[in-house]
């Protein structure tokens, strides 16, 4: 006789069990165990959703590439340079996203917490083999609210610095800057992509109960925060607006610190070209809730690289003159 030793497990246990699993996906395949498992999974309330890869970059749906980095940065660069070209449509056809979330999140009655991993499409900063550092964290309301950057040219161990030359303080030249620039837009394009994908997401009734959303990506170079109070704002604009929108960008204020050596002790590295930038919208700037520092401070938890950084560069911040820049909506 074949024993089924779930069967001497009360509920609270079995619930507790799922609790810990927390992956979407193979909390889904349990559910099809039996009716019990059916009953109790839909009740968990911290889930972690990894979106797997596209399975061939030659089907007709747009990659995730396509759809989170290419084509918010085709449409920048209409806006900004060729603006005859404006009214063009970058909506996309597919929405294999958002369809594979809403088909596994539609499981799940009880989300409070609720946490989504893109996969890597391999045009990350340092993917094709280099030592360069690119990490940003955005939080978002109804639109941008906070960005941090941080980048480098290169983050090698601390046994190597006898190897680097040595780099003139006097400040960053044209295309240093330029760089930078480049940098920041390309991490609020990724951030404003993936806040378009949240308001198809919170509108979904079985989400209602949600208080806290982070989509992160595998390579772990980008985080969208949205806690509980965000949320209730977004879902207020996404009733006056279709969420497929591309969520603009305000107008932003820019401040950016760049160092050309910086030991991180923490972690046995330097990073050369060190930069920290951060990005507040303009009407926000006056009235910030954080201050530059205590941004710093409270970002990138449970990222070892991102917190060391953080950690490393506090003293910057707070004692080195950034440079300040504005830049309008987009």
């Amino acid at each position: 006789m074949n024993i089924d030793h779930f069967d001497g497990l009360s509920d609270e246990l079995l619930f507790l069990i799922f609790s810990k699993i927390q992956d979407a996906q193979s909390l889904c395949r349990c559910s099809l165990v039996s009716k019990r498992f059916a009953s109790l999974i839909p009740m968990v309330d911290s889930v972690l959703l990894t979106v797997p890869p596209p399975k061939s970059i030659s089907k007709p749906n747009p990659s995730l590439f396509f759809n989170f980095v290419a084509k918010p940065l085709i449409q920048f660069l209409h806006q900004i340079v060729l603006p005859q070209y404006s009214s063009l449509s970058f909506h996309s056809n597919g929405n294999s996203i958002h369809r594979f979330s809403s088909e596994i999140l539609k499981k799940f009655s009880h989300v409070t917490s609720l946490r989504i991993r893109l996969p890597r499409h391999g045009g990350e900063l340092g993917a094709d083999g280099s030592d360069s550092f690119l990490k940003w964290e955005a939080e978002f309301g109804r639109e941008l609210e906070s960005c941090l950057v941080l980048g480098a040219i290169s983050s090698r161990k601390s046994n190597e610095l006898l190897r680097i030359p040595k780099l003139d303080d006097s400040g960053l030249a044209a295309d240093e800057l330029k760089l930078r620039v480049a940098w920041m837009i390309s991490c609020l394009l990724a951030a404003s992509a993936r806040h378009s994908l949240v308001k198809q997401i919170a509108v979904a009734d079985n989400l209602i109960m949600l208080r806290n959303l982070v989509i992160e990506d595998g390579s772990k170079q980008g985080r969208l925060n949205m806690g509980e109070d965000q949320l209730k704002e977004l879902r207020k604009r996404v009733k006056s607006q279709s969420p497929l929108d591309r969520t603009k960008l305000p107008a932003i204020s820019i401040k950016l610190w760049n160092v050309p050596l910086l030991e991180v002790s923490d972690s046995g590295s330097v990073m050369k070209g060190a930069t920290v930038i951060v990005i507040r919208p303009v009407d926000q700037e006056m009235m910030k809730i954080k201050s530059d520092g205590d941004l710093l401070a409270g970002a990138f938890h449970g990222d070892v690289e991102g917190e060391d950084f953080c950690e490393a560069v506090k003293d910057l911040v707070k004692e080195k003159k950034p440079y300040l820049m504005e830049m309008d909506s987009f």
